[in-house]
């Protein structure tokens, strides 16, 4: 790991740690939680509110998820690059089993089907 951006690795922890959270948290427990300096929390937060990626809540003293993170977690979707990845390899893997197959990622707990490729011949199974 490098160490030529601090306040870049700080300003993702932050978003990271506001992402994982049920709500808005206060730039506190965002310190605690980041490892970073209570001081540096607050700059970070004001550069991340000034450019979208996170709401302040005054009359809470929290701080939340802003519009911008969740443009850029659109971004992920619509380049969809799982997809674009496991695509070729899925496709000749169901080429030479002659079986269909599906990618599949594990979200928390939750499953999401990325691709599903299916043969184009199966084969017949008799079953006894």
């Amino acid at each position: 790991m490098t160490d030529g951006a601090p306040a870049a690795r700080g300003a993702l922890r932050i978003l990271a740690h506001l992402g994982a959270a049920r709500g808005p948290l206060p730039a506190g427990q965002l310190a605690t939680a980041t490892g970073l300096p209570r001081a540096s929390v607050y700059r970070l937060l004001r550069v991340l509110e000034e450019e979208g990626f996170v709401l302040r809540f005054p009359e809470a003293h929290r701080w939340g998820i802003g519009i911008a993170a969740f443009e850029l977690a659109g971004g992920y979707n619509r380049q969809e690059p799982l997809t674009r990845l496991g695509r070729p390899i899925v496709a000749a893997l169901v080429d030479r089993v002659g079986e269909n197959a599906h990618l599949a990622a594990l979200h928390g707990r939750d499953v999401i089907y990325l691709i599903e490729e299916r043969a184009a011949r199966r084969r017949s199974r008799k079953w006894r």
